[in-house]
């Protein structure tokens, strides 16, 4: 474990941004450009999901700290939030809080770990919202501002998708989508499907021929996950997890999701999926068949494969 935490370390390229969207892609430093930097793991999600009808709902994930010096480094964590009404342009990003040095405790690993939570009622008073303010399908994102006591501070914009990919080592985003949903079953939305695809990604079907897969709850009440193998994998690599949200008549794609560990053209790193800009309509009270939309090269990491952003869609039939 530790020969990769110095590999993680000297293979960051940290850009700033100041938010979370796709529409602020940044461009990437060259490989002599490289700074030693510091990220923020997410081992954990807790909860992604704030439900319409419960203010006291909490977004949590567990965040582990890492510098150049086991996380020595770390002076605080801020932790600012942007409210997207469905329809509307993003709130102006307020500074929610701040994580000192001092809440977090040291983990498993020997690095600074600790909780980071957004209560719907904090989220609220952010922006002096109300629940009648609220509609299933508007969001809430959650950026982090990594501050170190040498004057360094790290955000998004990390320069490498298998930084900021999410069930992978790294898992460092510095940024969480918080989805307001209506809760359904935990067993709707689940089971065996047969998944075909129906707009093809740039390289042909993203996960390959039609197949049957099993569709299961998630980490949150509205999330489903299943596991599949990207059109380029092979056998020897596991399946990876690919999940999204049922938010009332949406099926929402979740973003950060690597395709695989050699899903590039040549040069790594690898193809990053992600939603796309309009999302599959759905019926949340038929999980017979559905739709997911979604693009291959999120945040144009497209693999170094030239194609850039491309649309893929899949249709999923339960059997």
């Amino acid at each position: 474990m530790t020969q990769f935490y110095k590999r993680a370390i000297c293979l960051l390229i940290p850009l700033l941004i100041i938010s979370c969207s796709n529409d602020d892609k940044v461009a990437l430093t060259n490989a002599d450009d490289r700074e030693i930097g510091a990220y923020v793991r997410t081992t954990e999600t807790v909860n992604s999901d704030f439900s319409i009808d419960n203010p006291a709902d909490i977004f949590r994930v567990e965040l582990e700290v890492h510098d150049e010096q086991n996380g020595d480094l770390l002076e605080s964590i801020e932790v600012y939030l942007t409210y997207k009404k469905t329809g509307a342009l993003p709130s102006t990003e307020v500074l929610l809080k701040t994580l000192e040095r001092d809440v977090f405790v040291i983990g498993e690993f020997g690095k600074p770990v600790s909780p980071l939570t957004v209560s719907f009622e904090e989220a609220l008073g952010a922006f002096n919202l109300t629940m009648a303010d609220m509609s299933c399908k508007d969001q809430f994102e959650v950026r982090i501002n990594q501050k170190l006591t040498d004057g360094r501070s790290f955000t998004t914009g990390q320069s490498s998708s298998k930084i900021v990919a999410a069930d992978d080592f790294w898992s460092s985003p510095f940024c969480y989508t918080i989805n307001i949903i209506e809760p359904i079953a935990e067993d709707q939305f689940t089971g065996i499907y047969q998944l075909e695809s129906i707009v093809d990604g740039p390289l042909g079907a993203t996960f390959g021929e039609t197949q049957l897969v099993e569709v299961y709850k998630g980490h949150s009440t509205n999330v489903r996950e299943m596991r599949l193998r990207h059109r380029l994998s092979i056998l020897q690599e596991q399946p990876r997890i690919f999940r999204f949200t049922i938010a009332c008549d949406e099926a929402i794609f979740s973003k950060d999701l690597l395709s695989s560990k050699i899903g590039f053209c040549g040069v790594d790193p690898a193809i990053l999926l992600g939603p796309d800009t309009e999302n599959a309509t759905i019926d949340p009270n038929d999980d017979t068949v559905f739709e997911l939309w979604f693009v291959e090269g999120y945040l144009g990491f497209d693999g170094n494969c030239g194609f850039g952003t491309a649309p893929s869609r899949i249709r999923l039939s339960k059997q």
